[in-house]
């Protein structure tokens, strides 16, 4: 699908949403109809829909079942002399606090709030919708949501039973220390904020890490290289750094955020040989390839994706004259980047986008529905690519892209339907890292949440993941940011994570990989991520483990004496050996020297037979586990059997 066939789209749809968006909102959820029984109480008539469960007919000053954010209309039929009140019920009628009133001018502050958008014909209905900050205002001071009868307020009253509210601790289970214990071995110091971390596998040991102020750095030999293989820094958005400072205390979610070396970057005479791919932000300088489904002026900034090649008479350097713009991206804030590249086993390229940034996926950019759930942007997204010039693989059968810079592979899911062509999987916050289990493929992404929830998502082709309907397995609310267990209504097929956190236990998830080395032999198949800090100013990451297959998450027991991390953690890396490493900082942004690469490492120098606990001695602890183990098993707990 071409760009211009894509804006007549998102034209038309924006048209329709809107249109249809300003009948939903004259439209009720439910409506109910209240007769009287004399001035003793209110009789309940009648309601719709049938499955909004208000209570019984006929029933005198039922509790009705309400929910946040939907819009009710009540009819009183004898409306002149039982005028309904909208309250908070007190211990009785003087202490009653009334919000929204059918006798109008009671309440004008919430009777003018928009979002509660109250509306009285004059003639017994009246219509209003339950906001959570209406729903607040009701029970202040410890009373009740309810209704009465404003001549009769001790005689008619009822109460509202509501559903649909914020859950505070979404997940109140903590994650504590699991069994496997680690050490982490100093490889590279003196970086800003390394990110990512790739082997070249070319036979050289060379491994390449990414710093976010721009470089790309040589590690070979226990030695980082003196001169930067690559340095995008004057390309970049500049300065770096929000809060204005620009030095170790500044922060900012831009630089320069992924590499990718070509699967053939070490095959002679392929079309991939030499190439390396990154994804940078960069001024808005150039027409974008995609933009967002509304206009901003001005967007913050651009993300690019590039292709370079090694210098035909240096490896260890890229060829600045090199540089092919693959393609562009219009980005309305400076947040939410993600920026991760990772070639698949299929030969393709994959490429993680934020949804824009800001926050609630509601801003200037972001459109009324939202990028991450807006298949015509490629926002919020998985894309897939084969990022190889077209003219050198004339034999694809993948067609090539609209800018005419790369493939877009034919199996992609939004090939001949509405939707960007290279998106891969939606629904995405901000999927800042993933990785590619190098046994089973498997593609898994750390989305990062929003002020709840955290999640590892394993993506499967076509699959929407939910933002921002949903954060986590949770219902979100963009309105208010918050989130509920409350899943009516919402589409069909949205993808849950396979293992998510709440902030009890951080801030900001650092997508990892699925350990496949060989040092740490309990650690096999098991998924090593961890988060960013539990606190924004200090340096208080963690890392933490899982199985996908049952979700649970625990954190690593770090040395002999599980010691704090003390940093803010960064990224992951893995080398050609499949053994991980822990990118990290003592400094908040990307600035200053206070970023180290850290090789994940066995927590002993040997294993020991019998060191049951892998603590690197055998001793008592060891034997009461055997002995623990020996009596399940002899007890004929098979499901327990340790043996």
């Amino acid at each position: 699908m071409g760009l211009h066939k894509k804006s007549q789209v998102i034209s038309g749809t924006l048209f329709i949403f809107l249109f249809t968006g300003f009948l939903a909102a004259q439209t009720p959820d439910v409506s109910w109809v209240f007769g009287n029984i004399s001035s003793s109480s209110y009789r309940l008539d009648s309601f719709s829909p049938p499955e909004a469960n208000l209570g019984p007919i006929g029933g005198a000053d039922p509790s009705l079942n309400v929910k946040i954010g939907k819009r009710y209309q009540v009819t009183v039929t004898d409306f002149g002399f039982h005028p309904i009140d909208i309250i908070g019920k007190g211990l009785d009628a003087t202490g009653d606090s009334i919000l929204l009133s059918a006798r109008s001018g009671i309440n004008p502050v919430w009777e003018s709030d928009a979002g509660v958008a109250w509306t009285d014909n004059g003639a017994g209905t009246v219509q209003f919708t339950l906001t959570l900050d209406l729903y607040n205002a009701m029970i202040a001071g410890g009373r009740i949501p309810g209704y009465r009868c404003g001549f009769h307020p001790t005689t008619m009253r009822g109460n509202f039973a509501v559903t649909g509210l914020p859950l505070e601790d979404p997940i109140p289970d903590p994650i504590d220390k699991g069994p496997i214990v680690i050490e982490l071995e100093p490889v590279a110091e003196g970086l800003a904020a390394p990110v990512h971390l790739e082997e070249a596998n070319d036979g050289t040991g060379r491994i390449f890490i990414v710093d976010q102020p721009g470089q790309v750095w040589i590690l070979q030999n226990g030695s980082v290289l003196p001169e930067p293989f690559l340095d995008v820094s004057a390309r970049l958005v500049s300065p770096l750094g929000i809060l204005g400072s620009h030095d170790e205390n500044d922060f900012d979610e831009r630089g320069l955020l992924g590499l990718a070396l070509h699967p053939h970057f070490a095959d002679t005479g392929h079309p991939g040989y030499g190439k390396v791919y990154t994804y940078s932000s960069e001024p808005v300088d150039a027409a974008a390839d995609f933009t967002t489904a509304e206009p901003v002026v001005p967007f913050n900034h651009q993300s690019v994706v590039a292709e370079w090649t090694v210098d035909a008479g240096n490896p260890d350097r890229i060829d600045p004259a090199s540089r092919r713009e693959i393609m562009r991206i219009d980005e309305p804030q400076f947040n939410h980047n993600a920026g991760m590249l990772a070639f698949g086993k299929d030969g393709y390229l994959y490429i993680a986008i934020g949804d824009g940034g800001a926050a609630d996926d509601q801003a200037p950019g972001h459109g009324p529905t939202g990028n991450g759930q807006n298949i015509e942007t490629v926002h919020g997204s998985i894309l897939r690519i084969d990022p190889l010039a077209p003219a050198q693989t004339p034999d694809s059968a993948d067609p090539v892209s609209v800018n005419g810079a790369y493939r877009v592979p034919a199996s992609n899911p939004r090939i001949g339907i509405d939707g960007v062509d290279e998106i891969y999987a939606w629904g995405f916050r901000n999927p800042f890292r993933f990785s590619f289990d190098r046994l089973t493929g498997e593609l898994i992404v750390g989305d990062v949440g929003q002020n709840y929830i955290e999640e590892v998502d394993i993506v499967q082709q076509g699959g929407n993941y939910g933002w921002n309907l949903k954060e986590g397995s949770f219902r979100f609310d963009p309105v208010t940011g918050t989130v509920t267990d409350d899943l009516s209504g919402l589409p069909a097929g949205l993808i849950d994570p396979v293992a998510q956190y709440d902030h009890d236990e951080g801030i900001s998830i650092i997508g990892g990989y699925v350990y496949r080395g060989s040092a740490i032999p309990e650690l096999n198949g098991i998924y090593v991520f961890g988060d960013f800090s539990t606190a924004f100013s200090v340096p208080l990451g963690r890392l933490f483990w899982s199985d996908l297959s049952n979700g649970q998450i625990q954190e690593f027991v770090l040395g002999g004496n599980d010691r704090a991390f003390g940093l803010f953690l960064k990224g992951f890396g893995q080398d050609a050996d499949e053994e991980l490493y822990v990118l990290a900082s003592s400094n908040l942004g990307p600035y200053g020297t206070g970023g180290v690469v850290l090789k994940v490492v066995d927590v002993c120098s040997q294993r020991l037979p019998g060191d049951l606990n892998h603590d690197c001695v055998v001793n008592l602890f060891d034997f009461s586990i055997f002995a623990a183990d020996w009596l399940i098993c002899t007890h004929r707990i098979p499901e327990l059997c340790n043996p």
